[in-house]
C-alpha cells in the first residue's frame, strides 16, 4: 500500500491546540515562553552544572582500553564478583587515587594480603578553575576507614604534595606507623603543622642508601631503593609479599649528575629483579608521552643563572621557581654567593621548605648568603638577588604582589630581571602569561625557560619525570610479570601501556590500565586479574581546610554562570497585606539600574501575587515555591537565563514573647531601678562565644607533575 501525498498541505491551526491553563497573575500570563521551554532550559543548567561539579567523583569509569583487564569490555556492576569466604589467600592491588583522573594527583595506593594492607603515598589533587573556591580534593577512605584494623604501614615514596598532601587528613583516622627517607618524614611532620588534630604519628626513618628491609607485618617488608626527582631523598618503594615483590616507582628521572651525588640505584633493582623477579611494577606515567631523554642537567640551569648575573650584573636578580625544589635553591645560593650577592626569600611554603631541608641537613648554605627581605633596601641593587614562590602566575603569590606593589617589602623597577626558573602547569598558561605581562609592563626584563633566541640565556627548568627513552630503559631492567601504570592521566596511563607492550615485550593480557578503586587480584599460581571495585572518590576542601559539600559546589558553579536573584516580601501576620514594596537582590544576573523595566514587572507580579495568594489560609513553603518557579519563568521569557530565584518571605505582627525554661529573653528580663545593683539571684544575659580557629596556610602546587610538555617547550611556544 503507498500513502498518499497531499497536494497542499495545511499549515498548523493555532487555535487547535490545547489550551494552557491561564494564571490569575497578569504579569505571568504575558509571557511568550511556554513553561516546557523553561523547564528544559532548568534542565540543560543543570545538567551542564552537574558534569562539571562530578568530575571528582568516581562510581564505574567508562574504560574500554584493551588493557581494562576485561578484553576491552566495559565493566558492570553485574560482573563485581560476589564475596568468597575461606579459600587461600589472595594478594590485592588497589589504587585509591592518581590514576586516570581530572588531572595528576591523590595518588595513593593500597597493597592488601589476607588481613594485612599496607599504604603506599596519601596525595592530594589541584583542581583549578573547574572548581571555585576548592583548593584541593583528597580520596575518598571511606573503604580504608572500614578496614582500617588491617592496616600495618603507610609508606611515602618523596614529599610533593600530590604524594603527602592528604597526610594531615588521614593518618589519625587510618593510624599506622610511617615509613620514609630522612627528608620525606620532615615534609610530612611539617604538614602536621596545620592538622586541627592532636596526634603524633608514628615515624620511622628508613635509609635508601644501605638497602634496609624492615619487616613491617606479617606478610609485608618493606624496602627504599634511591632514584632522583625534583625533591630531595625520593624513592621507589619495593613490597616483599607471599606471592613475589611489588615495585611502586614513585616519580622518577634518570640523572647523570644529581646535586647531592646520589644517583638512581638503578644497580640495586636489577639485582632485586634478577635474584628475586618482579611480580608487579607500577610505574609512573607523566612524562612516558615525551620523546628521548633529558638533554640537560640541574648544573646547566645553575650555569644559566650563573649567565642571568653576569648578563645583568647591576639589576636586582628576582629568581621564582617550586618551593620544594631544594637542589636548585642549593645550586642558586652557590651561584649567588660566586657573584657576591646576598640571597632573600620569600613565600610561606619556601621558607618552609628551607627550614625542612636546613634540620635534615639536605641543603648546605654558603656563609653570609642569607639576608632577610627587609633588609634588602640596605644594599645596592647589583648585590641583590631573591628567590620566591608565584611561578604559576597565582593572584596571591608573592611575584604577582610584587609587581602590583602590594608587597610589604619590595616592589618591581625598571632595572630588575625576573627569572622564571619553572614551565606553567598545563591550565596556568594564562595565569603566567598575566603574570609576565605585569612584570613587564613595570620595565622589568623577564627570562623564560625555552626562549634562548630571545634571551641568550641557557635552559632553567628540568622536568623531574622520565622521558619516553627512560621507562623502556627501566621497565626492561626490571623485566616484570605484571605491569600497571600509574601517576597519570588516562591518555599517559594508556601510551604507558602501549610502551611496555610495544617496547618492552610485556603480554598485553599482563598489563593493567585501572581506575581508582579498580581491584587486581593475583592468587597462589600467581596468575593476576581484574577482580571488581571499591568505593571510592574525591572530597573537596577550602582554603581553610573545611570540607565543602557537592550541593554548594554546585551553586558555586550555577552563580558564576547565571547569577542570584532574591526576592524579599514583607507581609502582615494574618492578614497577608504587604506592608512595603518588594524588595530585590540582584548578584551576578543583572544590573538591576539597568533593567528598571524587568523590575517593574517582577514587582508587579508580587504584588498580585501577594494579594491573592496570602488572603485566607495559605502554606508558606507552597507559596515560595511558587514564586520561584514563576519568577524563572518570567525572567527566562525576559533575559533568556536561569538564575537562582531565592524568595524570603517575612511575617510581621502578631508575635508573643516566649519565655524558656534556660535562658530568658529580653522582654522577660526586667531592668533593675536607676542607681540599684541588680540582686544576685537575678539571672544574666551571656553571650556565646565560639572557640577560636587556627587556620592552615592556602595550598599552592609544589611541583611541574602536570607539565607534560616539558621537552617540547625548550623549541616550541609554551603559550
Amino acid at each position: 500500500m503507498g500513502q498518499r501525498r497531499l497536494a497542499t498541505p495545511q499549515k498548523d491551526d493555532a487555535n487547535k491546540r490545547p489550551q494552557s491553563k491561564k494564571s490569575n497573575n497578569a504579569v505571568l500570563n504575558s509571557t511568550t515562553t511556554r513553561k516546557g521551554e523553561v523547564f528544559r532550559a532548568q534542565r540543560r543548567t543543570s545538567e551542564n552544572v552537574n558534569l562539571r561539579a562530578s568530575q571528582h567523583l568516581i562510581d564505574i569509569p567508562v574504560n574500554k582500553s584493551v588493557y581494562n583487564g576485561y578484553g576491552g569490555e566495559q565493566f558492570s556492576a553485574k560482573m563485581q564478583p560476589k564475596p568468597v569466604r575461606g579459600g587461600q589467600p589472595k594478594l590485592r592491588i588497589i589504587p585509591i587515587g592518581g590514576v586516570g583522573e581530572m588531572g595528576i594527583g591523590k595518588n595513593m595506593n593500597a597493597i592488601e594480603y589476607d588481613d594485612e594492607i599496607i599504604i603506599v603515598d596519601m596525595g592530594f589533587l589541584f583542581p583549578g578553575s573547574d572548581y571555585p573556591g576548592i583548593n584541593y580534593i583528597t580520596p575518598d577512605i571511606t573503604w580504608l576507614e572500614e578496614n582500617k584494623h588491617k592496616i600495618k604501614a603507610h609508606v611515602f615514596t618523596h614529599g610533593h604534595l600530590d604524594h603527602i598532601g592528604s597526610f594531615r587528613h588521614f593518618i589519625h583516622r587510618i593510624p599506622a606507623p610511617v615509613y620514609g627517607s630522612k627528608f620525606t618524614i620532615g615534609m610530612l611532620d611539617r604538614t602536621m603543622d596545620d592538622s586541627e588534630v592532636d596526634f603524633k604519628p608514628d615515624y620511622r626513618v628508613m635509609d635508601p642508601l644501605s638497602h634496609e628491609i624492615v619487616q613491617v607485618s606479617k606478610h609485608f617488608s618493606i624496602e627504599l631503593v634511591r632514584v632522583n626527582h625534583s625533591i630531595p631523598d625520593s624513592t621507589a618503594v619495593i613490597i616483599r609479599t607471599p606471592m613475589g615483590v611489588i615495585v611502586d616507582s614513585g616519580d622518577w628521572r634518570f640523572e647523570k649528575s644529581p646535586v647531592d651525588g646520589q644517583k638512581f640505584d638503578l644497580e640495586r633493582l636489577t639485582e632485586v629483579a634478577s635474584k628475586e623477579g618482579i611480580l608487579m611494577f607500577m610505574n609512573e606515567s607523566t612524562n612516558c608521552e615525551s620523546a628521548g631523554t633529558h638533554t640537560h642537567t640541574e648544573f646547566d640551569i645553575q650555569y644559566s643563572i650563573g649567565q642571568v648575573m653576569d648578563k645583568f650584573s647591576n639589576s636586582r636578580v628576582i629568581l621564582s621557581c617550586f618551593s620544594s625544589q631544594v637542589h636548585r635553591l642549593q645550586l642558586i645560593l652557590e651561584e649567588a654567593h660566586k657573584h657576591g650577592r646576598k640571597v632573600a626569600f620569600a613565600g610561606f611554603s619556601m621558607i618552609q621548605n628551607l627550614e625542612v631541608a636546613l634540620r635534615s641537613g639536605t641543603i648546605k648554605i654558603p656563609k653570609d648568603t642569607i639576608m632577610k627581605m627587609e633588609d634588602i633596601v640596605k644594599l645596592p641593587d647589583n648585590q641583590i638577588a631573591v628567590v620566591c614562590t608565584g611561578s604559576q602566575g597565582e593572584f596571591n603569590a608573592v611575584l604577582n604582589r610584587m609587581a602590583t606593589g602590594a608587597h610589604k617589602y619590595m616592589k618591581i623597577k625598571g632595572s630588575d630581571v625576573v627569572v622564571f626558573s619553572s614551565n606553567p602547569i598545563p591550565g596556568n598558561e594564562k595565569s603566567v602569561v598575566r603574570t609576565v605581562d605585569g612584570l613587564m609592563r613595570e620595565g622589568s626584563d623577564v627570562i623564560q625557560n625555552g626562549k634562548t633566541h630571545l634571551t641568550g640565556i641557557g635552559p632553567l627548568h628540568l622536568s623531574g619525570h622520565g622521558y619516553y627513552d627512560d621507562h623502556v630503559k627501566l621497565i626492561n631492567a626490571l623485566n616484570p610479570t605484571y605491569y600497571m601504570p600509574i601517576h597519570g592521566e588516562f591518555h599517559m596511563l594508556v601510551h604507558n601501556a602501549r610502551l611496555a607492550e610495544k617496547e618492552c615485550g610485556i603480554p598485553r593480557k599482563n598489563i593493567f590500565v585501572c581506575d581508582a578503586g579498580d581491584i587486581i587480584e593475583i592468587d597462589i599460581e600467581r596468575q593476576a586479574k581484574k577482580a571488581g571495585r571499591i568505593h571510592v572518590g574525591g572530597v573537596m576542601y577550602d582554603d581553610t581546610g573545611a570540607v565543602v559539600s557537592e550541593v554548594v559546589l554546585k551553586d558555586r558553579i550555577h552563580m558564576s554562570q547565571e547569577g542570584m536573584f532574591v526576592v524579599v516580601l514583607t507581609v502582615q501576620r494574618g492578614t497577608g497585606r504587604l506592608l512595603t514594596s518588594p524588595d530585590i537582590i540582584s548578584r551576578g544576573f543583572i544590573y538591576l539600574r539597568d533593567s528598571e523595566e524587568l523590575m517593574n514587572m517582577i514587582r508587579q507580579y508580587l504584588k498580585q501575587k501577594a494579594a491573592r495568594s496570602f488572603s485566607g489560609k495559605y502554606d508558606l513553603d507552597v507559596i515560595k515555591k511558587e514564586i520561584k518557579d514563576e519568577i524563572t519563568h518570567i525572567l527566562y521569557d525576559q533575559t533568556r537565563r536561569t538564575p537562582i530565584v531565592i524568595p524570603v518571605i517575612n511575617e510581621v505582627g502578631g508575635l508573643k514573647s516566649v519565655k524558656s525554661a534556660t535562658t530568658p529573653t529580653h522582654s522577660a528580663v526586667k531592668s533593675p531601678a536607676r542607681g540599684k545593683k541588680p540582686a544576685s539571684d537575678e539571672p544574666k544575659m551571656t553571650l556565646p562565644t565560639a572557640p577560636r580557629r587556627r587556620f592552615p596556610q592556602r595550598q599552592v602546587p609544589d611541583t611541574e607533575a602536570n607539565d607534560t610538555k616539558a621537552r617540547e617547550r625548550q623549541n616550541a611556544r609554551p603559550y
